[in-house]
């Protein structure tokens, strides 16, 4: 294959990379999260960040309730909920239910599917149901909704901007219907225990575009004066994802700069690995080429014969090689008794007869210890026959 056509083949499949990346990368997702999801850290039309910005503003303590476990002290004097992406479980429903009970203010605006969205058991628990809108003219969506109950009066309060397709239905004989129209409502109010429930399905008026409408902020700024001055307002961001703190990998994997630097090493790793090349043969360690040395060799023979304790064998081996080293100069048979071969040496050389006879007596016996017997084999390997 030629370099050029390499390339070329190289560029193709880069871009092929480059097309699936963009068809189902992260940025459709994301846009559709930020502009559906009511989360107080989204500034899309349809995020509520401006929501808790203005309370703030007005002077409240409003915090997020996030990256946390799902629980709500007594200094908590409001909790807003706007519709949950995560399951309203029964432990939680009791939770909240339980602080509403002795004082709270719950402001739950739900306005998805119970068929395909998160299980509420909140709207369960208040024996409300939350379902698609029927007019008596065939229509499904409300756009406004009147006020039906002279209660929002901080401001004055008449009309209201809703835009949802949904509404609460309950057989419950205690509960306000407090916005709506002559068939449906969207918003109502309920006393439990010591506290009190607003539960809506109109998520409009919450969001970042409806609060530009002057109803729309009249009907929370109403919701909001029901709370005493400098109350503690929690947004519940829990049931919107944020449980568990950002980890690096999340936040790569969510966000589109992470998925680019993400394609950038892809990119860089495929062209190192179809580009890269050998410059020569591969350069063996030094431990495989290197020849083992005399010394090496004799030092692994002694170990071994230390850890198998073979003196009497090293003795019994320089014993006869003693002997032969003395007798082949003169020819002498060495396989003969000791006093033989030490009277035919001494007829031919003069040589100090006791040492030489306690050398091989010592040889023959063995050692002791290795002391000994390296005593014994140095004294004979610097044992000569003098002529």
């Amino acid at each position: 294959m030629t370099t050029r056509r390499r390339d070329l083949l190289i560029l193709l499949g880069l871009f092929v990379v480059l097309v699936v990346f963009t068809i189902l990368g992260p940025a459709q997702t994301e846009d559709d999260t930020e502009g559906r999801t009511p989360t107080t850290r989204s500034s899309a039309p349809g995020g509520a960040l401006a929501l808790l910005r203005w309370a703030q503003a007005l002077g409240y303590d409003a915090q997020r309730l996030e990256y946390t476990d799902f629980t709500i002290d007594s200094s908590t004097d409001a909790l807003v909920i706007l519709n949950p992406s995560r399951n309203i479980n029964r432990t939680a429903s009791l939770e909240v239910l339980t602080w509403v009970e002795q004082g709270g203010t719950l402001i739950l605006i739900d306005n998805r599917s119970q068929l395909f969205g998160a299980l509420n058991q909140l709207i369960d628990a208040l024996e409300l149901e939350i379902v698609p809108y029927e007019g008596s003219d065939g229509e499904t969506e409300i756009a406004s909704a009147v006020v039906l109950q002279p209660v929002f009066q901080a401001p004055p309060l008449e009309l209201v901007p809703v835009n949802t397709g949904r509404v609460i239905e309950t057989e419950r004989p205690d509960v306000a219907h407090l916005v709506g129209n002559a068939d449906a409502t969207v918003l109502m109010g309920m006393q439990r225990g010591e506290g009190y429930i607003y539960v809506g399905s109109a998520i409009y008026p919450f969001t970042n575009e409806g609060l530009r409408d002057e109803q729309s902020a009249a009907l929370v700024l109403n919701l909001l004066n029901t709370l005493p001055e400098g109350a503690r307002i929690l947004f519940d961001e829990y049931h919107h994802g944020f449980f568990e703190p950002p980890s690096l990998r999340g936040i790569i994997l969510s966000s589109a700069w992470g998925w680019a630097m993400l394609y950038t090493l892809a990119v860089l790793a495929l062209y190192l690995i179809l580009t890269g090349r050998r410059f020569g043969q591969p350069v063996p360690l030094l431990e495989e080429v290197a020849l083992r040395s005399s010394a090496e060799y004799v030092e692994s023979m002694a170990d071994l014969f230390q850890r198998g304790n073979k003196r009497q064998f090293i003795a019994h081996h320089y014993y006869t090689r003693f002997k032969r080293r003395l007798a082949r100069p003169f020819g002498i048979n060495p396989n003969g008794d000791d006093e033989t071969f030490i009277a035919e040496l001494g007829h031919q050389r003069t040589i100090d007869t006791a040492t030489l006879r306690m050398l091989l007596q010592r040889l023959k016996r063995g050692a002791a210890s290795e002391e000994e017997l390296l005593n014994t084999i140095t004294t004979a390997d610097s044992f000569q026959a003098r002529r």
